[in-house]
This record gives structure tokens, sequence and C-alpha cells, in this order.
């Protein structure tokens, strides 16, 4: 897979991944101003993920979610966190955590990506974007912990 194909599937798993988790907590949450922030994060990392999924489909390729392996624990965790303490503090500790390891692997990927001849500034730009809303979630989210 060329390289702009791989940034750019790399940024719709990790955006459809952070969408998938919000999605559940958001039905979750008790709290209006924490579900509204909620909510608000989840358009945004569809955004990303939609225009993610629209180059691909430029790029002749299929965009591909994590799969149900991949999700499983990772939901299985979540409903088990939640089963504890279904507040808006431990629901945000939660989003906290899942995003340094979203940060993380988007940074990565960056870093790998700006080396590479042939990666489209307009993909960059989207992981810019991508890795900028973690960052500004994470200080959201933040202030309900």
């Amino acid at each position: 897979m060329e390289q702009n194909a791989e940034l750019l599937m790399e940024i719709y798993k990790n955006a459809e991944l952070e969408r998938a988790v919000l999605g559940r907590l958001i039905r979750n949450s008790e709290d209006a101003a924490f579900r509204s922030l909620l909510a608000d994060q989840f358009t945004v990392y569809h955004s990303i993920m939609q225009e993610a999924h629209d180059a691909l489909n430029r790029h002749g390729i299929l965009a591909q979610e994590y799969g149900p392996l991949e999700k499983k624990p990772i939901f299985a965790s979540i409903a088990l966190h939640l089963r504890i303490d279904k507040t808006s503090s431990h629901m945000a500790e939660m989003l906290v955590r899942g995003n340094v390891t979203g940060l993380i692997e988007t940074t990565r990927t960056l870093h790998e990506a700006e080396n590479e001849e042939n990666i489209e500034e307009a993909v960059l730009q989207l992981g810019e974007r991508l890795k900028n809303a973690q960052q500004k979630h994470m200080e959201q989210l933040l202030a309900f912990v």
C-alpha cells in the first residue's frame, strides 16, 4: 500500500475507534454537560474519519475499521469500568488514558510519514488535525477529572 494510503488508513482507524468509544460513553453518561462535550468530540472524530474515508476512496482503497476482535477487549474494559463507576470523572479519566494511547500512535505515524518523500501535504494536514483534536480533547476532559 502506498505511503499516503497507509497514513490515511491509520488516521481513519484511529478516528473511528475514538468515535466508537465516545458513542458508548455518550449512551452511559448521566451528566448533560459531559454528554454534550462527548457529542462535540464525537462530531470532530466523525468528520476526520469521513475525510480519511473519502481520501482513501480517491486512492482506490477500501477503508478498514479495527475488527471486532481488536475492539472486544476495549469495549469489555469500558463495560467493566462503567459497572464500577459511571461518574463523569471516571469516564473522563478513561478517555484521557485512551487518548494518550491514540495520541502516541498518531504522533509516531506522523513522524514516520514526514520522512517519506511522496506524502501529500493534505494527508499530513489531516493527520495533524487528528493529533490536535486528541490533544484538545484531553485538555477538555481533564476539567471533568
